[in-house]
């Protein structure tokens, strides 16, 4: 996939959701800090449902007429649908507490290729329906970017595509700014900072899927889009994601309370940012090197939002499925 497209859908989702980088940090409350939070949570929620329901109509137009452009359209439409999913991966964020539903959206890990045997099986079977969580994604990418026919790919589409849709609108309806608000604010606050602490979390399971620092190799297939070769691609972009709404949101809130600390953390995204391998562990001239500079850095940010910042905010951070522990 081009790395220049990636970038463009990534501005543009920050576009949606309003995100800039601050560049100096203002006194912000508590208060404050909770209200932009629930904005832009509400905000990436309503992104993705609009990008749902537009690769839904995507898959009808596609099913109901196919060609080669567009089965191109409808992959450009997945990926654009991935790359919304990434800033509420995990998170853990009100309905997304609720782990099938994570797995509605997206199955990963999936180290035995779980998703691989079911396509095949359900293809082979006249076909067989897939289960609602095994509707997603992961499982689209294998319809979209495997190589069978337009007659196999739509025998499946259309249905997990409307059970796609359904579990984003379930994520949406829990998401909105309304109904984060009616939680407790000690819940409120855990939460909203535990989903940093998730993201970070999971974008180094994903790094350490890809790359083994004890073997000292590359594992591509391990990578959560491999089928359509973007799995480093869309890391690094979660990355971009997840830094713009820490400068936008929490910084500006953290700064209050420790500006040495919120310093630190920038300079950890600043540091890790460049560092990021764009390029497929995949590909032939896939770099150890570049995988091994950057892992340590990763863990780094991963454990100043797990420890330091809590600490720093005196908020408890809560255990939940999505832990991966």
């Amino acid at each position: 996939m081009n790395k220049q497209f990636l970038r463009g859908l990534t501005l543009g989702v920050l576009g949606v959701l309003g995100l800039s980088c601050a560049s100096a940090y203002a006194k912000t409350s508590q208060t404050e800090w909770l209200q932009q939070e629930q904005i832009s949570i509400a905000k990436a929620s309503a992104n993705l449902l609009q990008q749902a329901h537009s690769y839904q109509q995507q898959v009808e137009r596609y099913c109901a007429e196919p060609s080669v452009q567009g089965l191109l359209n409808t992959q450009q439409m997945w990926k654009q649908n991935y790359l919304a999913y990434l800033p509420l991966q995990s998170s853990a964020l009100g309905p997304l507490v609720d782990l099938k539903l994570n797995w509605a959206i997206s199955y990963w890990p999936d180290k035995k290729d779980t998703t691989g045997r079911k396509v095949k099986a359900a293809l082979s079977n006249a076909p067989a329906p897939l289960s609602d969580t095994h509707s997603n994604l992961r499982v689209h990418e294998y319809l979209l970017f495997e190589a069978i026919s337009d007659h196999q790919r739509c025998s499946l589409l259309p249905g997990t595509i409307s059970r796609y849709v359904s579990a984003i609108e379930q994520v949406h309806g829990g998401l909105q700014s309304s109904e984060l608000a009616a939680l407790e604010i000690a819940q409120l606050r855990s939460d909203v900072l535990n989903s940093y602490r998730l993201q970070t979390s999971v974008m180094l399971r994903k790094y350490r899927a890809m790359y083994s620092a004890k073997h000292q190799r590359l594992r591509p297939y391990q990578g959560e889009a491999w089928r359509a070769d973007i799995s480093a691609q869309l890391l690094a972009e979660q990355l971009v994601l997840l830094h713009n709404r820490y400068e936008q949101d929490l910084a500006l809130y953290l700064s209050s309370v420790d500006a040495k600390l919120a310093k630190q953390v920038s300079g950890q995204f600043n540091d890790l940012l460049p560092l990021m391998p764009s390029q497929e562990p995949s590909g032939d001239n896939a770099s150890l090197e570049a995988w091994q500079l950057a892992e340590p850095k990763l863990a780094k940010l991963d454990s100043l939002f797990a420890n330091q910042i809590p600490q720093a905010l005196e908020i408890e951070l809560g255990f939940n499925n999505n832990d991966g522990d």
